[in-house]
């Protein structure tokens, strides 16, 4: 007879009610999958939502269906570790690949469950979707950076000055290498190792400080620790007490030497094309690419075309055109969609001469406008030469074409042996007193 249980007691629900009960309520995804294939065998609604699967299109499926093809690997070697009993549990962010293409970052959480002889019978593996998780650090990441860069832009290093302008504080001033401590106590005109500036610069610079006006941008140049001659960038302000009190000077300080060191390349790497601009031997100008207006002339341009810088600059491109070139040139000059091109133009110079042009042109931006540079080469006397050679030729081969419609000739041998009979006839008829046949 089997024992009596309480009265109380309620029966519990079956192995599979009972899973059924606790993977539906829960947002954590669940999944049961087979050792050897990987296939589902089970899966609950929060799976089929972060997948964008129905559970019977998921039961259909393997881990390795639904896995990033870059993360495969390194999960099937926690696999391998799990079922050689390693380790008991495995951890893994990765990615899952959704219905839609789309892919979804997850934390899986895997363990083996055993039979009763201690073989791996299925695994069971719970799911946590960390989109959510991923964007708020991707934000936070993004936001940390804007603010690093923000602050790395803004300065270099803090200042403080007391009310006899001698420095009392410089936080991060060494990261710049140069000591603190050897600035400490000075003022900014005492400082060691300054580099040249004119006496009148210092001068403006103390006055505006005995009068406790603010200022901006006040670069002087000094020798780091290293011996690098440095250009630095100082921003300050005054600061009072609650009476009214000058108290001294705060601000913060940059380090431009690269971009003053670059501004002089600029400048130089300018002057130097200009002056290529200047003596090239082809003429070459500079067009507003919006109202075709000449901005710049070289002197070759002025000589090959008769009209002074100053008419030129006056003038707009469209000008030096035939009147029946200006579509294609309004075509020509509305196309940007190449930063180079060659193109072929007739212009027309001062003396009202047509000649033929090469122009290579180059887009540009010039005193803050779009702009086109172009290198003009006059090749007229080339096409007609090559006219020329053609002419020659349609020439020379009417020519050939003619002498070959004419009779031919007899032959060097025929014709003397022709000349011969003839003389033969000639004689013989003279002997016999008759004509020749």
């Amino acid at each position: 007879m089997p024992p009596s249980r309480p009265a109380k007691q309620e029966d519990l629900p079956t192995d599979d009610a009972l899973f059924r009960s606790l993977i539906g309520q829960t947002a954590t995804g669940i999944v049961v999958s087979a050792v050897e294939t990987g296939r589902l065998l089970r899966v609950n609604d929060a799976m089929c939502r972060m997948t964008g699967y129905s559970e019977r299109e998921l039961l259909q499926l393997s881990f390795r269906d639904i896995t990033h093809p870059d993360d495969v690997e390194p999960g099937d070697h926690f696999l391998r570790r799990l079922l050689a009993g390693e380790i008991d549990t495995h951890t893994q962010d990765k990615r899952y690949l959704r219905k839609d293409g789309s892919h979804i970052s997850v934390r899986v959480v895997v363990t083996v469950v055993r039979d009763a002889g201690g073989s791996p019978a299925c695994y069971v593996c719970l799911i946590d979707d960390l989109s959510t998780y991923v964007r708020a650090q991707e934000a936070l990441a993004a936001s940390e950076e804007r603010f690093r860069r923000m602050v790395e832009m803004g300065s270099d290093w803090y200042w403080e000055q007391d009310a006899q302008l001698r420095f009392v504080e410089l936080p991060g001033f060494q990261r710049r290498n140069f000591s603190e401590q050897n600035a400490i106590g000075k003022t900014r005109w005492a400082l060691p190792d300054l580099g040249p500036l004119p006496d009148q610069v210092w001068r403006q610079h103390k006055a505006k400080l005995q009068r406790h006006e603010p200022f901006s941008d006040f670069v002087f140049l000094r020798y780091n620790d290293l011996g690098e001659l440095r250009y630095l960038c100082v921003s300050g302000e005054p600061v009072f007490d609650r009476d009214g009190k000058f108290k001294g000077y705060r601000g913060i300080g940059k380090d431009v030497t690269e971009r003053v060191e670059t501004q002089k390349a600029i400048e130089a790497s300018e002057a130097r094309y200009r002056m290529l601009f200047d003596v090239h031997p082809h003429p070459m100008w500079v067009v507003d690419s919006e109202t075709f207006a000449f901005l710049a002339v070289n002197d070759a341009a002025v000589r090959h075309y008769g009209y002074s810088k100053e008419v030129f600059l006056a003038m707009t491109a469209d000008q030096i055109r035939p009147a029946e070139d200006l579509s294609r040139f309004l075509k020509a000059f509305a196309d940007r969609s190449r930063s180079y091109r060659q193109r072929t133009w007739r212009h027309v110079k001062k003396n009202g001469e047509l000649i033929d042009v090469e122009i290579a042109s180059f887009n540009i931006e010039f005193d803050g406008r779009a702009a086109r540079l172009g290198v003009v080469t006059d090749i007229t006397e080339r096409l007609k030469a090559e006219e020329r050679v053609r002419d020659i030729e349609r020439r020379y081969k009417s020519f050939v074409k003619g002498r070959k419609r004419l009779p031919s000739a007899p032959s060097g041998r025929r014709s003397r042996r022709v000349v011969r009979q003839g003389r033969a006839r000639t004689r013989l008829s003279k002997r016999s007193g008759t004509p020749g046949s």
